[in-house]
């Protein structure tokens, strides 16, 4: 079996000191075995606030930043052995972290997991989409370690 493509790039040029890069791609890793894609890799793009505002401008014609913004490739490119693109705006991952009273690493994952799930397929236009979508990522966030970030 071989191991995903998993690709990092930071807008900064290099991780914060309380990220580890082999760890994001441990848990990224992890997050697409759990969705059936253990054979296919990512690119995850870790920006500030006003990339992600331009990318969520131009991909989806909203003008205003975001924490996280996903690109699958399942059904434009079938043949890739790429899912996917990741971008996650670290400035709006810190803040959501303090506001929901954990570290960045959890938060970090919390919307990777997230994001990972909308690469697979995963939607919450509906309730129930909502409701399947959060399952998954629940399980997702408990095989890494992360239990009780939602309450059941």
């Amino acid at each position: 079996m071989r191991n995903p493509q998993i690709e990092i790039s930071w807008q900064a040029g290099a991780p914060p000191p309380e990220l580890e890069e082999a760890a994001l791609r441990e848990a990224l890793t992890s997050f697409l075995a759990a969705l059936g894609h253990g054979q296919s890799g990512l690119s995850l793009l870790l920006a500030g606030d006003e990339q992600l505002r331009s990318l969520n401008q131009r991909h989806r014609g909203i003008d205003k930043s975001t924490d996280i913004l996903s690109w699958s490739y399942r059904q434009d490119e079938p043949s890739t052995d790429m899912l996917g693109e990741l971008a996650v705006s670290l400035e709006r991952a810190r803040a959501q972290a303090l506001e929901n009273g954990w570290d960045l690493r959890t938060e970090l994952l919390r919307l990777l997991a997230h994001g990972c799930a909308h690469l697979a397929g995963y939607d919450h236009a509906t309730d129930r989409e909502e409701r399947e979508m959060r399952a998954v990522e629940i399980a997702m966030l408990e095989g890494a370690g992360l239990r009780g970030l939602y309450p059941r």
